[in-house]
């Protein structure tokens, strides 16, 4: 031990510790390089995050994919509107401006009592239209001077319910027949045959009128 305090030799005193400094300074980087190279006293998962190149490396921060803006579409690029459909001539509704109505008697003659038929004819004044043929639509009425001597107001169910086309070039007729009775309201029956004279029949449909036509009952 007192060798180590008071070291012997030929040389000086100083020599000798800065020798020991020397190794001791050696021996401590020694251990400070070993304990670096083998770092069994530290935390394992630290040790395994070193170990582990993938977990430690550090996640990129997921940004969301830009949005791609639209581009606005040139006049030219933009659909052009469809052009609205017409209906064809047909389904137009005839009305009093579209159309002008005809009537005439079977025959001109007929004896008291017996049965006379009637053809209605409907003719288109411009574009083809759709007549709806009824008793509220279309009324023929016999008078004999001011005597109103029989109506389809009072007996609808002489006219036949129809929808004919009226056009130019085409026959639109409906018949209306008459038993040869007068009429009151309700169409009654039991009402009296019309006497021997001359009668006028004359039709109407959706508000216009037909020429007066003449026929005879003997």
């Amino acid at each position: 031990m007192s060798s180590l305090l008071h070291p012997v030799g030929h040389l000086p005193a100083s020599v000798y510790w800065f020798r020991r400094g020397l190794v001791l300074f050696v021996l401590v980087l020694l251990f400070i390089l070993i304990a670096q190279l083998f770092p069994g006293g530290d935390d394992p998962k630290k040790s395994a995050a070193v170990d582990d190149p993938q977990k430690s490396q550090t996640p990129l921060p997921s940004g969301k994919p830009s949005k791609t803006p639209t581009p606005t579409p040139k006049p030219s690029d933009k659909p052009t509107d469809k052009p609205s459909k017409t209906p064809p001539p047909q389904d137009v509704k005839c009305t009093a401006g579209n159309v002008k109505v005809e009537v005439a008697p079977a025959v001109r003659r007929i004896a008291s009592g017996a049965a006379l038929n009637f053809a209605v004819r409907l003719t288109a004044v411009s574009d083809e239209c759709k007549a709806t043929v009824d008793a509220d639509a279309l009324t023929v009425s016999i008078t004999s001077g001011n005597d109103l001597i029989w109506t389809t107001s009072h007996c609808g169910q002489a006219i036949p319910k129809a929808t004919l086309v009226v056009a130019k070039g085409k026959d639109a007729v409906t018949p209306v027949a008459w038993t040869g009775h007068r009429s009151g309201p309700g169409c009654l029956p039991g009402q009296p045959v019309a006497k021997p004279g001359t009668y006028v029949v004359k039709a109407e449909f959706s508000g216009r009128e037909s020429t007066a036509q003449a026929f005879t009952i003997t």
